[in-house]
């Protein structure tokens, strides 16, 4: 068999690639098109795809319209934030609550906390129910699920109550107090005024200068 040492040249037959947009099918050059973002459709083949600024049947919110007669209801007697908690609540006060709401729904007052089961889950809904409305703060689905007596639910609302609230938005930032520093004589912890505060402030020590100084 006779071999050529002459080399032999392939040719390779290029064909422009094809895209698909939205189901129209066209041949582009990738090299004139680099961007896709960059490529112009045929304005004939144009798509508008309708959103809320461009769609002719888009309506903005309206209360009155979409909500007739829609009204938040305020179902606890009155409203304790978490960082009022501490400051509304005592550990004693919290057990007399939690008594008179027993007392209310059951019709006796618990001798022994231990004693007050919460094994009816019926039960158990109401009363947390009605306790909330009296404390004016939400307890948490975790307590009520493990509390399955008044004793349970004792040990836990002091957690709650005795617990210094520190900010959500930094659960690791330390909450000081002017208690706090009550044995470092050197150290204070510095209450700075509301601007209108100190506003206030400025008016009545400008004024208490001037009668000092006749101008008034």
């Amino acid at each position: 068999m006779l071999r050529s040492s002459i080399p032999v040249r392939i040719r390779l037959l290029s064909t422009t690639a094809t895209r698909l947009f939205f189901g129209f099918s066209r041949k582009v050059d990738p090299k004139i098109i680099e961007k896709q973002d960059d490529f112009k459709t045929d304005p004939k083949s144009k798509i508008t795809i309708l959103d809320e600024k461009n769609s002719p049947n888009f309506q903005p919110f309206n209360a009155e319209r979409d909500m007739p007669g829609f009204k938040v209801a305020q179902w606890k007697q009155n409203v304790v934030r978490k960082q009022d908690i501490e400051a509304s609540y005592t550990p004693e006060l919290v057990v007399q609550i939690m008594r008179d709401t027993y007392q209310e729904l059951q019709g006796l007052s618990p001798d022994d906390l231990s004693t007050a089961l919460l094994h009816d889950l019926q039960f158990r809904f109401r009363y947390f129910k009605a306790l909330q409305l009296r404390l004016g703060f939400d307890i948490s689905d975790y307590i009520i699920s493990k509390s399955h007596s008044l004793e349970d639910l004792q040990v836990e609302l002091n957690k709650v109550v005795a617990n210094r609230w520190s900010s959500e938005r930094n659960p690791n930032a330390i909450v000081l107090r002017p208690e706090d520093f009550k044995g470092v004589p050197n150290v204070y912890l510095n209450e700075e005024l509301l601007e209108a505060e100190q506003k206030k402030l400025y008016e009545e020590k400008l004024e208490e200068v001037r009668k000092q100084e006749g101008i008034l």
